[in-house]
């Protein structure tokens, strides 16, 4: 099972990745929102949430395996290709 710690790196990446392209969205969702105080008025306001972090995490996923390609073959550490671009 050591052989495969990788994964466990790429999905850690993914996920944290992920959530944060999530907050422009959550921003959105929440300005000018008061806080719930009960589960009825609570619901939509967590769905609205999920999705939007699901949203975040799947977007993360489709991008980076073309990142890791990129960096691969480009023998390029991840900040230069962040910040020079391809």
């Amino acid at each position: 099972m050591r052989n495969f710690g990788w994964i466990r790196t790429y999905i850690t990446i993914g996920i944290t990745l992920g959530v944060i392209l999530a907050v422009p969205a959550w921003q959105t969702i929440l300005a000018g929102q008061t806080m719930p105080h009960s589960w009825p008025e609570a619901k939509p306001l967590a769905l609205s949430l999920a999705l939007a972090t699901g949203h975040g995490v799947l977007r993360m996923y489709s991008w980076l395996p073309s990142a890791i390609y990129h960096l691969g073959f480009a023998k390029m550490t991840f900040q230069q290709w962040l910040f020079a671009g391809w």
